[in-house]
């Protein structure tokens, strides 16, 4: 790996190649989500977030975890999704309901794994659905709000999608007429958007 970043650490691992089949694929990315979650443990973070690869996030989130060190945590209900080359946002207000990019958790040491062969279902973070964050019972009492912003940006039409939605056809045509925004430079700065 050549790119490197100060405020980045770039983890890398020998995990199998998944099969075609939607168990092994998320199978996999529950072993991934562990290790992060393993390397994070020595860090000591006061907040974790899970961020699908091809998704954007909000650039003022670290100072807004950083401003907020002990709250419980956030879900980003309000989000927007982004057709990869395309001049416009779409909003969504269920947004961690449809995007693996959902939630800000405060995690206390017992939250982080300690070794690979710990099960998933003793860490919520790995064992947890997005659309879960909302339930305190899933986030072992952690009752999360939404964020007072919208927080992030689903990227779609990246070749990266494992269960993307869809934004074309005649139901969708009222609902995007609705919730368009055009990708502005501000916009495309408060997000990270850059075609690659």
């Amino acid at each position: 790996m050549t790119f490197s970043h100060p405020a980045l650490t770039i983890i890398e691992d020998d995990f199998p190649i998944p099969a075609r089949n939607t168990a092994a694929r998320m199978h996999d990315k529950h072993e991934k989500l562990k290790r992060g979650l393993i390397a994070a443990r020595e860090l000591a973070p006061c907040h974790v977030m899970f961020v699908d690869g091809d998704d954007c996030v909000h650039r003022g989130l670290a100072a807004w975890c950083g401003q907020n060190p002990a709250h419980p945590g956030w879900y980003i209900g309000e989000g927007y999704i982004h057709a990869t080359g395309s001049r416009w946002l779409y909003r969504r207000r269920d947004f961690d309901l449809i995007c693996g990019t959902a939630a800000i958790v405060h995690c206390a040491e017992a939250d982080f794994p300690r070794e690979m062969s710990d099960p998933k279902s003793d860490y919520f973070m790995v064992d947890c659905g997005h659309f879960e964050f909302r339930n305190p019972e899933r986030t072992r009492g952690r009752k999360l709000e939404p964020l007072p912003f919208p927080g992030a940006v689903y990227m779609t039409a990246t070749g990266e999608n494992d269960s993307g939605i869809s934004l074309r056809g005649k139901r969708m045509l009222l609902w995007k007429l609705l919730n368009a925004r055009l990708l502005t430079p501000a916009l495309r700065m408060q997000f990270g958007i850059y075609e690659v």
